[in-house]
């Protein structure tokens, strides 16, 4: 558990060598005023005045007077718990994306379709492929499950390992998108069993988790998604991690890779509304269920393409007839 100012701002110097965000940086520049250092110099370098520097400084609780809530507030495990599992489902869904970008350049050697990076722009694409003059062929997102839906034969009627869920929401999403700007919109989903936002979580530093906590009970700190970002990339890029995301790597590039164009979603969505998400069939789901989404439910081998094929048919019939294909729902 962090518990003084020194251990968070040595948390926060490890994720930020080059870059450390303001509030830290007033948090460091009060201990040095504590320790007899003159506010006016350090409050100039930060972007304050020496007066809110000092009032800072003298605070009974620094943290507190900068980020509004106090280091040693407990966190519930329920708490870090969720934490974990978030952080844990952003570094798998990071290294799926890493790992999509190698299947793709390794099977389409070809200039005419390049896989151009859209995450930066932080939607509901993570990548757009292009054509050779630099227009935009479909849209990509990228979905890792690992979960399994235990209950899925009762309920929708695939085996559990063979059922991918998918937000109702989200296909309506990259539906309307690819109407609006004719550009056909694909999801492509990897999933290893057993392999968990909850699981790899486990793994991360529980002080980079507490950190992540910090940030989310502070409600004077913005940027929450952005930290947690920053702890991905920071664990990407730890060689002293790397044993650890070696496997899961391997895991993923070796599983199963699928699939499923938005159109084809919605019409399988429309075609089996009733059998496949089983949502509707509940009275009162919001209610029981006021956290859960309004799932369709895929099954892998029958309604997904394998991605394989997906890259093939773009490789071998160009961009009109995979265009076709996508806008029919064929794949």
């Amino acid at each position: 558990m962090l518990t003084s100012s020194d251990e968070l701002l040595a948390v926060a110097r490890r994720l930020y060598p080059q870059d450390l965000p303001r509030p830290f940086q007033l948090l460091d520049a009060a201990a040095h005023v504590r320790a007899g250092a003159d506010p006016r110099g350090l409050a100039k370098a930060i972007g304050t005045t020496a007066r809110n520097l000092e009032t800072v400084a003298l605070a009974d609780d620094p943290v507190a007077a900068i980020f509004g809530v106090s280091l040693i507030a407990e966190h519930p495990e329920k708490v870090l718990k969720r934490h974990r599992a978030i952080m844990g489902q952003l570094l798998l869904g990071e290294l799926a994306e890493r790992a999509f970008e190698a299947i793709y350049k390794r099977t389409m050697g070809t200039a005419e379709l390049v896989l151009e990076d859209d995450r930066g722009a932080r939607t509901d694409t993570d990548y757009r492929v292009v054509n050779g003059q630099g227009r935009p062929v479909f849209r990509i997102n990228i979905k890792f499950h690992g979960t399994a839906f235990r209950k899925a034969k009762d309920l929708v009627g695939l085996e559990p390992e063979d059922c991918f869920a998918l937000a109702t929401y989200k296909i309506h999403q990259g539906l309307l998108k690819q109407q609006n700007e004719r550009l056909p919109y694909v999801f492509v989903i990897v999933g290893v069993p057993g392999l968990t936002g909850a699981s790899v979580g486990d793994e991360i530093p529980a002080d980079l988790v507490q950190l992540v906590a910090f940030a989310h009970a502070a409600p004077k700190m913005t940027g929450k998604r952005a930290v947690e970002e920053r702890v991905v990339a920071s664990l990407i890029a730890d060689v002293a991690f790397e044993e650890r995301l070696a496997g899961f790597r391997r895991q993923i590039a070796e599983a199963d890779w699928f699939a499923l164009s938005a159109r084809r979603a919605d019409l399988l969505l429309r075609d089996r509304l009733f059998d496949r998400v089983y949502a509707v069939r509940v009275r009162a789901f919001a209610r029981n269920y006021p956290n859960a989404e309004l799932d369709m439910h895929f099954s892998l081998r029958e309604d997904l393409t394998p991605l394989q094929t997906f890259l093939a048919t773009a490789k071998d019939r160009g961009i009109h007839g995979l265009s076709v294909d996508l806008e029919r729902g064929v794949l």
